[in-house]
């Protein structure tokens, strides 16, 4: 089913276009965490950057301290010093 076709169903169905087109949810709680959900796998992780790939393109994380608390197939939490969140291909 093409793109077009699912953003018209769920604005017919009242579906949140997140769950249907599978798009990636970023949650920012001020400088210090940050909950992104759909995401797709783990690129690289250190104390000061954390790259993941979603379906769409990356997302680019860099602080300080940057640690994951919890993460499942669906989602994922930062903590540390956030300085910077960066999309590339969205």
């Amino acid at each position: 089913m093409g793109r077009r076709v699912r953003m018209a169903a769920a604005e017919a169905l009242k579906l949140p276009r997140d769950v249907v087109l599978g798009e990636t949810l970023i949650f920012i709680e001020g400088s210090r965490s940050l909950v992104i959900e759909n995401y797709r796998s783990i690129l690289f992780y250190g104390d000061d950057r954390l790259k993941l790939l979603t379906k769409t393109g990356r997302v680019n994380v860099e602080g300080k301290g940057l640690k994951i608390e919890y993460y499942d197939e669906e989602s994922m939490k930062v903590t540390g010093n956030i300085r910077r969140v960066e999309l590339e291909g969205v």
